[in-house]
């Protein structure tokens, strides 16, 4: 605080300082790639989630993804819709063994461009008593050779409302200014 106390150029650089930081802590959370999911009851026990891919972060090369079910009780998994370009298949959980099921689908014309969001991936299923619909894990695949590069847990997807770090970032702004202002004034009073 001794920034403050030390002039206009002082406060300057704090709120310099205070940007940068926070700026650095949004850019930290930034993520290579991100699968985003909304859970939708149809009635009854059959639900659907869809998906949206996004791969707006540092360049990643894959091309097919996989979203596991490791809820108990999941049964009848199937793919409700695809985009064009891609295949989508669905793998039953089996409980014999016990294993999970899961939802993948590879993209047809080669490696997912950088930067870009797709949605229209979609799953019906039906839910055992006490599901709660969450994030899943996935995984991103490089299909030749078949390998992870990345994995993850999926997201709900995030509705239109603006995101608070902004509001809350003008919020600070305004408040900072008001205490310089009140204290230059002070200051002035007792000169």
């Amino acid at each position: 605080m001794k920034a403050l106390r030390s002039g206009p150029v002082g406060a300057r650089q704090w709120l310099r300082a205070s940007a940068a930081a926070a700026m650095v802590m949004v850019a930290g959370v930034a993520q290579a790639a991100m699968v985003e999911y909304s859970a939708t009851s149809l009635g009854g026990d059959v639900w659907r989630y869809d998906y949206r891919l996004v791969n707006d972060g540092p360049a990643l090369a894959f091309d097919e993804f996989s979203v596991y079910f490791d809820a108990a009780g999941v049964t009848n998994l199937s793919v409700a819709a695809s985009p064009a370009g891609w295949s989508s298949l669905v793998v039953q959980p089996d409980p014999q063994l016990p294993d999970v099921g899961y939802f993948d689908a590879l993209h047809l014309s080669g490696l997912v461009p950088a930067g870009s969001t797709l949605g229209g991936f979609s799953v019906l299923f039906t839910a055992g008593q006490g599901f709660v619909p969450g994030a899943q894990r996935f995984e991103l695949l490089l299909s030749e050779p078949f390998t992870t590069v990345y994995s993850g847990m999926t997201e709900a997807a995030v509705s239109a409302v603006p995101l608070p770090a902004p509001a809350l970032l003008l919020l600070a702004g305004l408040g900072l200014g008001a205490t310089l202002r009140r204290r230059r004034a002070a200051e002035g009073e007792f000169a």
